[in-house]
């Protein structure tokens, strides 16, 4: 009885371990399949360049920033990414200090924020960035930051593009998101004009609630250049407001 016990429990130790090796390996080509290469080191490598501006205008504040992000390739679906982004902040009337409510007013606001961390290439034209960094001058927060793209019927006339961003501050608790959907409306050998709508809100720390503020959007991009342009307009928390945005692309072959 004891070695029929014991052959019985060997045979299905050995049955478990082959549908184990089997569905590893089913696995394993499923992965595959999806991002073949994926720890292999991108050739040729590139570095990639991303000069950014812009501002918001409402009755409530006012901001410009511009900075640079940088990419370098790892892999074909990694890339170790940093970020400079430089703010400067102006108050309307009544309105206190958005950095640090309570501490009185200030005409204007001087910060720039430093962030490093990757950007994984989950699908063809599908990107999520991770970031963590902090602030200096007026403000010396600690941020974390979430940056989702996705361009869908990518082979179609009419591609649209949907893209999410969330950052936490930890100075303030405050934890703002935008969304965005836009699709291409016309499409030339050196031109894409896009249509869509957005808009952003936040939630946590000083603020009670959820407030944000949403519009259409239109942008145009320049294909010889690799220069963009973004406008939005709308209503919410901030009362009407505008903003624009800048953004030049390069990429280096290394």
């Amino acid at each position: 009885m004891h070695k029929l016990t014991v052959g019985l429990t060997c045979s299905l130790a050995g049955f478990v371990a082959v549908i184990a090796f089997a569905t590893a390996a089913s696995a394993q080509s499923f992965f595959d399949d999806i991002y073949p290469g994926f720890f292999t080191l991108q050739e040729p490598p590139t570095l990639n360049l991303n000069f950014f501006g812009g501002g918001f205008i409402s009755d409530k504040y006012g901001d410009l920033q511009e900075g640079l992000q940088f990419e370098q390739s790892v892999t074909p679906y990694i890339g170790a990414v940093g970020r400079i982004t430089g703010y400067q902040l102006w108050e309307g009337e009544g309105f206190d200090n958005p950095l640090n409510p309570g501490t009185g007013h200030e005409a204007r606001l001087n910060f720039v924020r430093f962030q490093g961390g990757a950007d994984f290439a989950l699908y063809p034209g599908t990107h999520l960035f991770i970031l963590g960094g902090r602030d200096a001058a007026d403000s010396h927060a600690s941020t974390v930051e979430g940056d989702f793209s996705s361009w869908l019927f990518l082979h179609s006339l009419h591609p649209i593009n949907f893209s999410f961003s969330a950052v936490h501050n930890y100075e303030n608790g405050v934890t703002s998101s935008s969304i965005d959907l836009q699709a291409i409306v016309r499409s030339t050998r050196k031109w894409i004009f896009m249509a869509g709508g957005g808009g952003a809100y936040y939630a946590g720390g000083f603020i009670s609630g959820l407030e944000g503020q949403g519009g259409p959007d239109l942008g145009v991009y320049y294909r010889p250049w690799n220069v963009g342009i973004s406008v939005q307009a709308g209503y919410g928390a901030a009362h009407q407001y505008g903003q624009l945005s800048i953004y030049k692309q390069l990429t280096i072959f290394e």
